[in-house]
């Protein structure tokens, strides 16, 4: 852990106790070269183009309607090839946002011309709408083809800047993408007039695991080599800096960069990575690299060149800590970050810190630049620091800070035509994050030295140079799941438990100890439990783990009618107990429950990943469910006695039927609804997840729920099992199955009491207003987790004609399946688990035969002998009415269904005779919310 009250040794003291005077000098020194090249960049003498560029700029910056229209052109619009979709896209924005008097005269008219005629002439109009864009981008994007890559590179370094070449392209979804990718950096950087790149982790590894942390950086740093190794080849170096990317990504980042560079042949190589200010535990991670940097310039003669930006993901970092209960990884207050930005700058130019490291300062906020300029001053190391800024957002300021520092280094995103659907990620991420109120930028444009503003600005940079070493260094996400969270107060708001960070080195290693110990949990022996005793006979169940089904994991009791009738006669007593216990005293006990599940979470995912084939990513949000179930029926139960005027009375005896699928949260949702409603539960396992079951069970009676009111009654598919359905003290069954099974279970029973959840074929609709990157990732995700096997998952896609001709979204789907590491559900780096047995029925013919006017986009492929372990397959061509289209298949195969608009695609969708889940990827909310 890095100390908060770390003093800088700075030659002059930085510090504001050792000098007060220098410091104050200091700060104010920098503050006059804000203002001096504010003033320089206002007088300075622009273009017409570029008085055009700063007036688009400004309308974004200042009214929100111009800002609505950029981003509309460039997320939906743009997004869409069909010239007829795009054109009714690009009337609906028009309509809702108009053409803004902030707009350049010239784009305000084509707006408005393009808007009128493009139902009439949509092939004519749209191609110049995205010409428009595109001439409109030019200034952030360089075109990634000759000759106007080398003319715009040629015309930007005779102004005196250098540039960081950073290639654009289509989301890299698995690993042919990943090697294309990779051979068009390499390729670049061997470009003559290219003497810096950019390149991200993710853009030349098709898949980045978490949870596999050390094979995920075995791969990217093998793939780093050869990056370094073609930029070593060249005459002189092309400087490759590594960029930063999620959170999650930080310490895969930082130790495929050192594994990469730990080869002999790359020490003495200069090279560069990016750290983002806005994460507290860039702190920790810098002075690690500072301290690997300096032993290695020592070793062997290789510059390190370390990137300070604010971070770029916020919005994406706070949504994706929200769905999954955790905290922030970012700092919480924009103050905070520019704080820290300080502290990282200081530390960085710190004379004790060598020539061994490079200093990349990126940002537009003319204060950060001039304080670290001054302090580099005053440290004497001026060359040991590059002013970094972003090609194109902020030219004037720009080029006064070049006249004022001698050098500027841009960063210059790259982008084929063809991939310019790449490009509109960058400009949208950059138009939110540039006009957010707090943004420098916003107030950059408009800045005058002297002005309210300016000062407002000084009064945040004095406030943030002075705090930097009061805000804390200590990470926010510091989830540690061998540390156990104290009992949840009966009585305290719902709350939903986090799942398993992962990204944490102390979270890896506990899933790692828990799965290796699998047989400390599992017992050999699984026994019934009737009225609260165990029943051991007859012993005749089997229970296997399809990762390695050679092998029986367990056995266990399989009940008779007998045991069955003995159960019931033991529950109705207990029932009776049950609910004349106050309602306080069932929410006390489901809590406990909670706190239980919560406990053993390790426990729990071992357990499911060896007996129902569920790999951590899939298995750890179960445990949170299920723990929520329990919180959340607790205080279910405390509401019954809150409604005025209603009297409850509980059913008397429950059967939960859970299916294998879902191991643990369904069957705990159904085991814990029944008891809060005051009734005794029998539970009968899912016969391929007998051991999941019995945990369950176990962790409730370790709660204190009492044996003869919850009962485990394994049976088979038998006499036992129909008496369960059928014995005249059943009152209610709550089933997850089939939809067969449930048409069984009122054919025992027509006057039963049936709560069944039953699955069905599933579809998601992909239109032409789609973001295809995010949709096939979303749909390769629904299709193939868990192998397939969930009521949820999408077994179809029906996907809009310009869309299903597309070879880019064919050949991402393509991609992204072929890439998924199939393998044991215990291993760190499986995708895609085993299915629950040996492909029958319709799966078995899903995977094996094609229909009439089917293709293979991906064939399934069996990878063991016992036919648990399947490469996923994806066909095309799937028709109306077609087997594939109406039946569920439960498995390893998606099917994709051609649709020539949303009216037609909601008839297919609809066609099935019942399904549980339908999706819509498309950017159009009139087609979201049909």
């Amino acid at each position: 852990m890095v100390d908060d009250a770390h003093v800088s040794a700075m030659s002059g003291a930085t510090d504001p106790g050792a000098a007060p005077r220098e410091f104050s000098a200091r700060i104010e020194r920098a503050v006059g070269m804000a203002a001096g090249i504010v003033t320089e960049s206002r007088a300075a003498r622009r273009a017409p183009a570029a008085l055009l560029q700063e007036q688009l700029t400004r309308a974004v910056m200042d009214d929100e309607a111009t800002k609505s229209l950029l981003l509309g052109l460039t997320d939906e619009v743009m997004r869409i090839r069909d010239d007829a979709r795009a054109a009714r896209a690009f009337r609906q924005l028009i309509d809702r946002v108009g053409a803004p008097s902030g707009l350049p005269a010239g784009f305000r008219g084509l707006v408005r011309a393009g808007a009128a005629s493009s139902g009439l002439a949509p092939r004519l109009v749209m191609p110049m709408v995205r010409a428009e864009v595109r001439m409109q981008s030019g200034p952030m994007i360089l075109p990634a083809r000759d000759p106007g890559f080398a003319r715009r590179l040629a015309q930007i370094t005779e102004e005196g800047y250098a540039l960081n070449i950073n290639l654009l392209g289509e989301a890299v979804l698995g690993d042919h993408e990943a090697d294309r990718r990779l051979e068009a950096v390499i390729a670049r950087l061997r470009r003559p007039d290219v003497t810096y790149v950019s390149v991200k982790p993710s853009a030349v590894c098709g898949r980045l695991r978490v949870l596999d942390h050390d094979g995920t950086v075995a791969e990217v740093a093998q793939r780093l080599r050869r990056v370094y190794r073609a930029a070593r080849g060249t005459t002189p170096a092309t400087f490759v800096n590594l960029d930063m990317e999620e959170y999650r990504d930080l310490h895969i980042t930082v130790d495929a960069f050192r594994t990469a560079l730990a080869d002999d042949d790359l020490a003495g190589l200069d090279a560069g990575i990016v750290l983002q200010a806005y994460l507290p535990d860039t702190v920790a991670v810098l002075d690690e690299l500072i301290g690997w940097a300096t032993r290695r310039f020592e070793r062997h003669g290789g510059r390190t060149k370390i990137r300070l930006v604010k971070g770029a993901n916020l919005a994406m970092e706070a949504v994706d800590a929200e769905i999954h209960g955790w905290t922030q990884a970012p700092y919480a207050t924009k103050a905070e970050v520019d704080a820290n930005y300080k502290r990282l700058i200081e530390r960085l130019l710190d004379p004790s810190v060598g020539e061994g490291v490079r200093v990349g300062v990126a940002s537009h906020n003319l204060f950060d630049i001039s304080w670290a300029w001054q302090l580099a001053r005053d440290a004497g190391v001026r060359e040991r620091v590059d002013i970094e800024m972003l090609l194109g957002m902020a030219p004037a300021q720009a080029r006064a800070t070049l006249r004022r520092t001698g050098s500027v280094l841009l960063y210059a995103p790259v982008v084929d035509d063809t991939d310019f659907d790449a490009a509109i990620a960058y400009l949208v991420r950059r138009l939110d994050e540039n006009t957010g109120p707090e943004n420098f930028l916003r107030h950059l444009l408009t800045l005058e030295a002297g002005s309210a503003e300016f000062d407002d600005q000084a009064r945040r940079f004095r406030d943030s140079v002075h705090a930097r070493h009061e805000v804390s260094a200590r990470p926010r996400r510091i989830q540690n799941r061998r540390v156990q969270a104290p009992p949840t107060p009966s009585d305290a708001p719902f709350r939903n438990e986090p799942d398993t960070d992962f990204s944490l080195a102390d979270n890896r290693s506990w899933w790692r100890e828990h799965t290796d110990a699998w047989r400390d949990v599992l017992p050999p022996v699984i026994p019934a439990v009737i009225a609260g005793r165990e029943v051991l006979e007859p012993c005749d169940g089997e229970g296997i783990d399809p990762s390695a089904p050679g092998e029986v994991l367990y056995r266990y009791t399989r009940c008779t009618v007998e045991h069955v009738d003995e159960a019931m006669r033991a529950a109705a007593a207990a029932s009776r107990r049950w609910s004349a216990q106050p309602l306080v005293e069932r929410r006390d006990l489901l809590m406990a429950v909670a706190d239980e599940f919560a406990r053993h979470r390790g426990e729990i995912v071992a357990v499911m990943a060896r007996d129902g084939g569920k790999t951590a990513a899939e298995a750890d949000p179960e445990v949170s469910e299920g723990t929520d179930f329990a919180r959340y029926y607790a205080r279910a139960a405390i509401r019954l006695g809150e409604v005025d005027g209603m009297r409850h009375e509980p059913l008397g005896i429950v059967v939960v039927t859970p299916p294998w699928n879902f191991p643990f949260a369904i069957p705990a949702g159904g085991v814990l609804a029944g008891l809060a409603a005051g009734n005794a539960v029998i539970f009968k396992p899912a016969p391929e997840s007998v051991a999941t079951a019995h945990l369950i069970a176990r962790l409730c009676w370790t709660a204190g729920v009492p044996r003869d009111l919850l009962q485990f009654v394994p049976c088979a598919d038998d006499p036992a099992g129909t008496a369960l359905i059928t014995h005249p003290l059943t009152a209610a069954v709550i089933l997850t199955g089939s939809y067969e099974t449930a048409r069984l279970f009122h054919r025992l029973r027509p006057d039963l009491r049936l709560h069944a959840e039953t699955s069905g074929k599933n579809a998601i609709v992909i239109t032409a207003a789609a973001d295809l990157d995010l949709a096939v990732k979303d749909l390769v995700q629904s299709a193939f987790g868990h192998a397939g096997q969930k009521c949820s998952a999408a077994s179809l896609a029906i996907v809009e004609r310009s869309v299903y001709e597309s070879e880019r979204f064919r050949s991402q789907l393509r991609d992204a399946t072929e890439s998924l590491r199939v393998g044991p559900a215990w291993d760190a780096g499986t995708d895609v688990g085993p299915i629950i047995a040996p492909p029958r029925g319709p799966l078995a013919d899903a995977l094996t035969h094609l229909g009439a006017g089917e293709t293979w986009l991906v064939e399934p492929r069996q990878l063991d002998d016992e036919g648990y372990l399947w490469r996923p397959g994806v066909k095309l061509g799937v028709r109306p009415g077609s087997s594939y289209h109406h039946t569920e298949c439960f498995g390893p195969v998606l099917g994709i269904m051609r649709a020539d608009d949303l009216d037609e695609a909601i008839a297919l969708q609809n066609a099935v005779p019942f399904g549980l889940t339908g999706g819509i990827h498309s950017l159009d909310d009139a087609e979201v919310d049909r």
